[in-house]
């Protein structure tokens, strides 16, 4: 008995003595504070900013995201398809009146063919103003096209006025885009005063197609480059914004859902209401974006199909004009008084030599090297009946190889028309965008998740 009252004695005082040991050591080393930056107040105002530029960033993906998502569709292609189409129509008849342009001046005033090419002009000219026309009425809604469609009708203007000069004509009619006479009928055939013979006439046809090559074309081809880009980088485009629209909501509905689960363990398990709604907003928001890009599968599938057709007609669209600038570069050349070499080089550099009916025969061109103004008329005669018709109306055998060209070129443009048709057809049709009414239910979400962490924030002050 003794015994276990004293050992109950040397473990109280034990106990005791390692408590005041304990107490002696918390009295010597305070507590670390708390850092500011870690506090709650600071850590919701922290977590608020990083929510609001998520949903700012989600409202903007969302508003931008129907663009791009609609291209997709079969209606916003089909449209983007015409446009490209009047582009390179506007294009080939641009190349095709400078050729006929710079023949004209190959003839002598009193020569029976001059009237049929001076009218084959006329009317080409006619054709790009009705479609430089109908093109603008239908760019309304698009600035940059009506601009660029402006640009080709202000030089087309200037092209006009050099050809008539030229020819010896004033043109009265300058801006009606189908008029029946784009010029005033001053005696086209008796018109060929002594300055627009020889010397002055080929450099009023050197000075045109300078201008058609350097200006107009470039002008119009920038027009079918900006008309197919569209569709041509649709695909590339659009998958961008598809990972923008699912990836940037998701994000922010994580964030959403851990800053919830962060404030319900720091507030006695309470759930936020304004975070609550909030989160089933951006939620809503992700199912409207991935409706509107629903139609994705389909079109990542077809597209490439008309991207291939598009590429086609471009690259016979570019083979046409250079051999419609080839064509006028003969022209030129015959006759030209001043550096015939330099035009025979150009038509060279376009590469539209080979084996006919895919390639110009430039073997029956010989004739036209060697002929110049100035010389035996028999010889020039000879060469202006190779690329022209001659008296009777037969056509000569340079005019019937660029034409044999130009007509397989023409017939591959028709079926690559026919392709881009059928591609366009294959395409899904675009559903409903609700790309903007996503970006306003992104907005409310906003302003719900900062009234629920500003009551948090009240309660904690």
């Amino acid at each position: 008995m003794a015994t276990r009252t004293g050992a109950d004695r040397r473990s109280a005082l034990s106990t005791a003595a390692l408590t005041a040991a304990g107490t002696r050591t918390d009295r010597g080393v305070p507590r670390p504070p708390r850092h500011p930056m870690r506090s709650t107040p600071v850590l919701i105002v922290v977590h608020g900013a990083l929510l609001t530029a998520l949903l700012l960033a989600t409202a903007v993906v969302a508003a931008g995201s129907s663009g791009p998502a609609r291209t997709l569709g079969r209606r916003s292609a089909d449209l983007a398809a015409g446009t490209s189409t009047s582009a390179r129509q506007i294009y080939r008849t641009l190349a095709d009146a400078d050729a006929a342009a710079s023949a004209v001046f190959l003839l002598s005033p009193g020569d029976r063919r001059r009237r049929g090419l001076i009218d084959g002009y006329d009317d080409r000219i006619r054709q790009v103003r009705a479609a430089l026309s109908a093109s603008m009425g239908a760019a309304v809604d698009d600035p940059d096209r009506l601009a660029r469609l402006a640009t080709i009708a202000a030089r087309l203007q200037v092209y006009q006025r050099i050809i008539d000069d030229g020819l010896g004509r004033r043109c009265d009619d300058r801006t009606s885009p189908e008029g029946p006479a784009i010029c005033a009928k001053a005696d086209d055939e008796t018109v060929a005063t002594a300055k627009n013979r020889g010397v002055l006439a080929s450099a009023y046809a050197r000075e045109a197609s300078h201008y058609m090559s350097a200006e107009l074309l470039r002008t119009a081809q920038d027009l079918w480059n900006y008309d197919t880009r569209q569709l041509r980088e649709a695909r590339s485009t659009g998958r961008w914004w598809l990972l923008a629209s699912l990836l940037v909501p998701l994000a922010a509905l994580v964030a959403l859902v851990a800053v919830q689960w962060w404030l319900w363990r720091r507030t006695r398990r309470r759930l936020n209401a304004g975070l609550l709604a909030a989160t089933v907003g951006v939620a809503a928001v992700l199912g409207m974006l991935v409706a509107s890009w629903w139609h994705w599968p389909a079109a990542d599938d077809r597209f490439p199909v008309l991207e291939q057709a598009i590429g086609t007609q471009s690259g016979t669209q570019q083979r046409l004009g250079d051999l419609l600038r080839g064509r006028a570069d003969v022209y030129l050349a015959l006759g030209s008084s001043v550096d015939p070499a330099g035009h025979r080089q150009d038509f060279l550099s376009r590469g539209v030599c080979g084996v006919p009916p895919d390639a110009v025969d430039c073997g029956t061109l010989n004739p036209v090297w060697s002929a110049r103004q100035g010389y035996p008329p028999g010889a020039f005669g000879a060469a202006v009946d190779t690329v022209l018709k001659d008296g009777s109306g037969r056509t000569g055998a340079a005019a019937r190889s660029f034409d044999q060209v130009t007509d397989r070129l023409t017939g591959e443009l028709n079926d690559g028309d026919r392709a881009v048709d059928a591609a366009v057809a294959r395409l899904p049709r675009a559903p409903r965008q609700l790309g903007g009414s996503a970006a306003w239910v992104t907005l409310l979400a906003g302003v719900a998740m900062l009234l629920g962490l500003r009551r948090r924030l009240v309660d904690y002050r």
